[in-house]
């Protein structure tokens, strides 16, 4: 009789090399990313007529794309997608990327292999929300006040977001994207918009849902962000968000909505490790806890 320890073990079958492609063409990155469209959503409308602004890399294994990241460089913090396998993401944030500061966006299992380039000043649990025309519900009692924006609510919008938004509130942002506000009394007190629009890829991708602290409860976030997805929805086939998974208001309002969550990832700024402690790192981990 043949105990179990006499049995002879049979070894792992070695996965093959990965390699990085820096040359990977727009249309190949498109094709991979969008085997998760919605999911991507946001790269391929930084990649939608304005790959001039965005790099991009692909990991391949025999020949097969298994990840890609992409960075857009037309915004000082550096927004940075991931997607695909965890091991094979770390492998392009070690070799591929440069960058020393960015905002992660990438699947809840990669942080650890991420971790050991980049370190995290906080990180997020998000979800990806998505609705579509059969889904949305529309909001039909429209708060009084409600208005499309246009370029000259540029200064409104900085007073509501802050100062620090100047950068990224231009009057060509405001004028390509769509976005809607209340006003009382004169002041911008809710708005919202879309971050992007992908004409390609059918997608918009709404945002900067905001309310004045004195003004909340009284259903202005709820207008804004019903108004900017039902004309998002006019010109796109469907409408994503991101909302953090502890935000049960936001949550609650965008499920009013007929939004539904399609799939959780992290988000968060972190600062690319000295080389030092990228060793460190690797070879004895984190002590900072994985994600939940």
């Amino acid at each position: 009789m043949i105990t179990r320890s006499e049995v002879p073990l049979a070894a792992a079958p070695l996965l093959p090399d990965l390699s990085l492609d820096e040359r990977a063409s727009l249309d190949e990155v498109r094709a991979y990313l969008s085997t998760d469209r919605l999911g991507s959503a946001y790269a391929l409308a930084d990649l939608d007529g304005e790959a001039e602004v965005a790099r991009w890399w692909l990991a391949r294994r025999a020949g097969e794309a298994v990840a890609a990241t992409v960075v857009v460089e037309s915004l000082p913090f550096r927004p940075t997608f991931a997607m695909g396998e965890p091991g094979a993401i770390g492998d392009l944030f070690r070799d591929a990327l440069r960058e020393q500061r960015v905002v992660v966006n990438a699947p809840l299992p990669s942080r650890s292999f991420i971790e050991q380039q980049y370190r995290f000043e906080r990180v997020d649990r998000m979800e990806r929300m998505v609705v579509d025309a059969g889904s949305f519900q529309s909001n039909a009692a429209r708060a009084q006040g409600l208005v499309r924006l246009g370029p000259e609510h540029l200064d409104d919008l900085i007073d509501l977001y802050g100062h620090v938004s100047r950068s990224y509130f231009t009057p060509d942002r405001i004028a390509r994207q769509i976005y809607f506000g209340v006003f009382v009394s004169g002041s911008l007190v809710a708005a919202a918009g879309t971050h992007v629009q992908a004409a390609r890829s059918g997608l918009a991708a709404v945002g900067n849902v905001l309310t004045r602290p004195a003004y909340r409860s009284r259903g202005m976030a709820t207008a804004v962000t019903a108004a900017v997805t039902e004309v998002a929805l006019e010109k796109h086939r469907d409408v994503v968000l991101n909302v953090r998974s502890d935000n049960t208001p936001a949550l609650r309002v965008y499920r009013g909505l007929g939004y539904r969550t399609h799939s959780l990832f992290l988000e968060g700024p972190a600062v690319r490790r000295a080389g030092w402690e990228r060793l460190t790192q690797k070879l004895f981990g984190s002590n900072e806890g994985g994600a939940t």
